[in-house]
């Protein structure tokens, strides 16, 4: 609940572990564990957010009859060339 009010920038988790920590009475201190690990768990927090992101999009618009499969399916992209 406490991250609610805690925006979605990076490092914002950290403020959010403060206030989760001085709710359970723990020492503020281990704010700096969370600190030093903070930017591998974010870059993970980041990969499932953005993966999350995409299929709830594809299964929304395959629910509503939106999805170009023939378009979802194609496989005519060539790497490391830019489209034109």
């Amino acid at each position: 609940i406490s991250s609610f009010g805690v925006a979605g920038v990076g490092g914002g988790a950290t403020f959010a572990a403060l206030i989760v920590l001085s709710t359970m009475n723990l020492p503020i201190g281990i704010v700096a564990l969370v600190i030093s690990v903070e930017p591998l768990i974010d870059m993970g927090r980041t990969a499932l957010n953005v993966s999350g992101s995409m299929t709830a999009g594809l299964i929304s618009s395959k629910w509503l009859g939106e999805l170009d499969l023939d378009t979802y399916n194609q496989d005519d992209t060539k790497t490391g060339e830019i489209a034109s």
